[in-house]
C-alpha cells in the first residue's frame, strides 16, 4: 500500500519513471503473498503510468494481465475496464474503447459512475454519435452532482459544451462552458480553466464574433504561460493569429506567428 501511495504521488507530480518503479515494487510484494486484488491494483496503476508515458504496448500488457486475474464481480473491475478503454482510445481503436468503457460503467459499484459515463460520452462524440453522446454526458452530469464529484461535474459540463458546439447549439454550449469555468476556477485547475476558455472562444468564433473570440483565447494563452504549458500555448497562438487576420489586423497576426515560431524552436514562452 505504501509503494502504491508513493507511486500515485510521483504520478501526480509528473514523475512517471519514479511512479512506475513504485508500482512495480508494489506488484512484486503483492505477488509474493498471492494477493490478487493487490496485484490488480498495482497492474492498473502500471498500465496507467505506461499509457501516460506513451508506452502503449506496456500499458496493454499490464491491463491484460490484470484482467486475467480478476473476476468481473470484483469492485476493481470497473476501474480496470475504464483504464482498458483509455488505452484503446490512445491507440485510436474507438470500437474497443467504447466496449470497455460501457463495461466499466455497467460494473461500477461505487460513486464513480459519472466519471465512467464521461468517458462513454467522449468516445461516442468522437464516433460522431452526437445525440447518444449528449444523452450519456447528461447522465454523467447528474451522477456527478449526486455524488458530489465537483471536478467530474466540470468535466461533464465541458464535454456537454463540446457536443453542443458540434451540434450547432451555441447558446447551450456557452452555458455549459461557462458553468464548467466557474467550477474549475473554484477548484484551481488551471489547465481545465484554459480548456473552458478555449471552448467559449470556439463557440464565440463559430457564431461569427472573431473579435470576441480573441479575448477568450488570449485569456487561455495567459493561463498556459503561467502553467508553462508550451504545447497548448502554441496552439492558442496559432488560433489567435487566424482570428487577428479575420478581423483585419495582419501586423498583430504576424507578430504572434513570429513568437510562436520562436516557441516551437525552443524559445521562451513569452508574450507576442
Amino acid at each position: 500500500m505504501s509503494y502504491n501511495q508513493r507511486g500515485v504521488e510521483e504520478q501526480a507530480a509528473g514523475n512517471q519513471e519514479a511512479a512506475l518503479s513504485e508500482f512495480q515494487e508494489a506488484l512484486r510484494l503483492q505477488g509474493s503473498i498471492e494477493n490478487v486484488e493487490g496485484m490488480t491494483v498495482a497492474l492498473i496503476n502500471i498500465a496507467r503510468t505506461c499509457r501516460l508515458k506513451g508506452d502503449l504496448p506496456g500499458a496493454q500488457a499490464a491491463i491484460d494481465r490484470g484482467a486475467s486475474l480478476l473476476p468481473d464481480s470484483s469492485p476493481l473491475a470497473s476501474e480496470l475496464f475504464f483504464e482498458r478503454a483509455k488505452i484503446a482510445l490512445a491507440k485510436g481503436d474507438l470500437p474497443a474503447a467504447k466496449a470497455s468503457a460501457l463495461r466499466g460503467a455497467a460494473s461500477e459499484q461505487g460513486s464513480n459512475l459519472g466519471r465512467r459515463l464521461n468517458l462513454v460520452a467522449d468516445i461516442l462524440q468522437r464516433q460522431g454519435a452526437g445525440e447518444q453522446a449528449l444523452a450519456q454526458a447528461d447522465r454523467a452530469l447528474k451522477a456527478n452532482r449526486e455524488a458530489g464529484s465537483v471536478a467530474e461535474e466540470a468535466n461533464s459540463l465541458r464535454l456537454l459544451g463540446e457536443i453542443q458546439l458540434a451540434m450547432g447549439a451555441h447558446r447551450e454550449a456557452l452555458a455549459s462552458y461557462h458553468a464548467a469555468l466557474l467550477l474549475d476556477k473554484d477548484l484551481g485547475l488551471g489547465r481545465r480553466v484554459a480548456a473552458d476558455l478555449r471552448g467559449i472562444g470556439s463557440v464565440t468564433a463559430q457564431k461569427g464574433d472573431a473579435a470576441g473570440a480573441i479575448g477568450f483565447y488570449q485569456r487561455a494563452l495567459e493561463v498556459g504561460r503561467n502553467l508553462g504549458d508550451l504545447e497548448f500555448a502554441a496552439r492558442d497562438m496559432a488560433t489567435l493569429s487566424e482570428l487577428y487576420r479575420k478581423v483585419g489586423d495582419a501586423p498583430r497576426a504576424a507578430q504572434i506567428e513570429e513568437a510562436r515560431g520562436a516557441l516551437l524552436k525552443g524559445g521562451a514562452l513569452r508574450g507576442p
